[in-house]
C-alpha cells in the first residue's frame, strides 16, 4: 500500500483549484467560481505505469461525486455540477486490489463559492 500512501500525501499537499484566474471571494467564502472550471493537482508516481494504476474519487461537501482517471502526472478533472453557494472540495486516490477498492485519505479541503 505504499503507492497509495504516497498518492495521499501528494494530494494533501498539492490539491488546488486550477488556473489561478478566479476572482477572489468574500473573506471566508473561498474562491468564487462559475462551476465550469477544472480542478487540478500534481500527482507523483514512479513512472507512467504506476500512475496508470491510480484512480481518483472527487468529494463535494463530503459526498463522493464521481471519479476521474489520471491524465498524466499533472492531473485535472471537470468539477461536478454544484448548486450556488459555498462548497468544500477534496480528492482521494484509490486503486482496485483484487476487486476491493482501497482508497487513500482525502486531500486537504479547497473551499469554493459557486455564483
Amino acid at each position: 500500500m505504499p503507492r497509495l500512501a504516497l498518492a495521499s500525501a501528494a494530494l494533501a499537499v498539492a490539491v488546488a483549484a486550477c488556473g489561478g484566474r478566479m476572482p477572489p471571494g468574500q473573506p471566508g467564502d473561498g474562491q468564487v467560481i462559475s462551476g465550469n472550471e477544472r480542478f487540478g493537482w500534481d500527482q507523483p508516481a514512479g513512472d507512467a505505469a504506476e500512475l496508470a494504476t491510480f484512480r481518483y474519487a472527487f468529494y463535494t461537501d463530503n459526498a463522493r461525486t464521481g471519479q476521474a482517471a489520471a491524465a498524466g502526472f499533472a492531473c485535472t478533472c471537470r468539477l461536478p455540477s454544484m448548486s450556488s453557494g459555498t462548497h468544500t472540495l477534496q480528492i482521494a486516490a484509490f486503486i482496485i486490489d483484487a476487486g476491493t477498492v482501497r482508497e487513500s485519505a482525502r486531500s486537504s479541503s479547497v473551499t469554493v463559492n459557486v455564483r
